[in-house]
């Protein structure tokens, strides 16, 4: 007679055949076969979260793959650790051993953001522009997963939000130093798996994430759209979330502006706290470039200060990298800086930014050209189809190569409100989806205006 082990073993085969790999690998392949006893099944799980999930989704076809197997219906009951009767105590612990044993965790990709120790607090500069995101991040660093869980920041690049979310890392791993600590982008996050696949290292990558005590992931809408990635981050985060870890999240945009992103994701963003960082005003702009000349040991006079912050007014990472590039200037050939040198550094710093600012202005304007439709009624309220197509193009586009928001890009088409612009991606994301032409057109338009930069 066979044992439980090997029906276990073929009855996987079937679920694997017939359930989806996320599925599959983050749920069904980690149920440790236990006994058979009077036509039930035992297994034992590591968590409740997961034991609740097996039991609501997975039991009937876990049931069905093992009666496929043995040849007779069987019940499956689901424990957790905890609950393993003293007469499967022993079998539980050396199948537990043998799955940890083989999941190996380098301890050190834990601490990926020490590569950013010099962002903290302490050099954080706040306005009233980010003073509420300061203070919901330093309360999260002093209590993690006790004051606000999930944390969502969200607000265009070069606004602060990694500096923040590091000082945060830097913050608890200052004060907690047993906790394990992950930080990690959301296009990492999504070529990592992506690998893990390849490789069939999915559970020592499932295990890596669900092992942290503080996720990190900075640009979280880089794994919108893309189902599978979606799907695993869905289960990851609640796997997190149940054990009561820290999640801390980064996007350009809020959660419910991420129209790719499933809306269960969506909800789950939502459940905590959401802050923004919005484009410092002008004092804000000053204490921030007398902070970094202070950094760079640089002497400014207050005439420079003064010309780069009203310049430079959206960008923090522009008037940083200005200053890096006046204390190179200072460093090579002894320049002191001018108000010339000024204006020389921020044209430089500029320059090396331009090909990643695409304005909404040359997008509408391409989409003009191409459609054979003014740009007034492109902006007007006009219903003819051709027009309404070029409309939701310029939009779409607009959504995704830039970081407007949906009112930002109502008031770019002609102060349409954000609903009228969410119903118009989405109708724009729908015919992409059906219409393959209309997918090349909109695919050639984002590579010319890309091109043109």
């Amino acid at each position: 007679m066979q044992s439980f082990k090997d029906v276990w073993d073929k009855a996987l085969v079937v679920l694997e055949r017939e359930l989806n790999s996320t599925s599959f690998e983050s749920w069904v392949k980690l149920l440790i076969p236990m006994k058979m006893e009077n036509d039930t099944a035992y297994f034992c799980v590591s968590t409740l979260f997961q034991k609740n999930i097996i039991d609501k989704k997975y039991k009937k076809q876990i049931e069905d793959a093992i009666a496929e197997t043995i040849g007779f219906e069987v019940e499956i009951k689901v424990m957790t650790e905890e609950e393993v009767p003293p007469r499967f105590r022993e079998i539980a612990q050396k199948k537990h051993e043998e799955v940890h044993t083989a999941l190996p965790i380098n301890e050190e990709e834990f601490r990926a953001f020490n590569a950013k120790t010099n962002l903290t607090f302490e050099n954080f500069v706040t306005g009233k522009e980010n003073e509420f995101a300061h203070a919901a991040a330093l309360a999260i660093a002093n209590n993690p997963a006790g004051a606000y869980n999930p944390f969502f920041l969200y607000g265009h690049s070069g606004l602060g939000k990694t500096h923040l979310i590091n000082a945060i890392a830097n913050k608890i791993g200052e004060k907690n130093p047993e906790m394990k600590i992950l930080y990690v982008k959301g296009d990492e996050f999504t070529s990592e798996l992506i690998d893990a696949i390849q490789h069939n290292t999915q559970r020592q990558f499932k295990n890596k994430y669900r092992m942290a005590d503080v996720l990190l992931m900075d640009d979280v809408q880089f794994i919108s759209g893309k189902t599978a990635i979606q799907e695993e981050f869905f289960h990851t985060f609640d796997a997190l979330y149940e054990s009561d870890k820290q999640i801390i999240l980064t996007s350009d945009r809020p959660p419910k502006e991420l129209m790719t992103l499933e809306e269960r994701l969506q909800s789950r963003f939502s459940m905590g706290l959401i802050a923004d960082v919005q484009p410092p005003e002008y004092e804000t702009r000053v204490a921030i470039i007398k902070r970094k000349a202070k950094l760079y040991n640089l002497n400014i006079s207050s005439e420079v200060v003064e010309l780069i912050a009203s310049k430079i007014k959206t960008n923090v990472r522009e008037l940083e990298g200005t200053i890096k590039k006046l204390k190179a200037y200072n460093s090579l050939w002894g320049q002191t800086p001018t108000i010339a040198l000024a204006k020389d550094a921020m044209e430089a710093v500029i320059k090396e930014n331009i090909g990643s600012i695409i304005t909404p202005a040359s997008i509408i304007d391409h989409v003009s050209r191409y459609y054979n439709i003014t740009i007034d009624d492109i902006k007007s309220e006009k219903k003819r189809s051709e027009i309404i197509s070029a409309r939701r193009m310029a939009m779409y586009i607009i959504r995704e190569t830039t970081d407007l928001s949906l009112p930002e890009i109502g008031k770019e088409m002609g102060g349409k409100n954000h609903t009228t612009v969410l119903y118009n991606i989405r109708k724009m994301e729908d015919t992409i989806k059906q219409d393959p032409a209309t997918a090349k057109i909109a695919a050639e338009l984002m590579e010319n205006i890309k091109k043109s930069y």
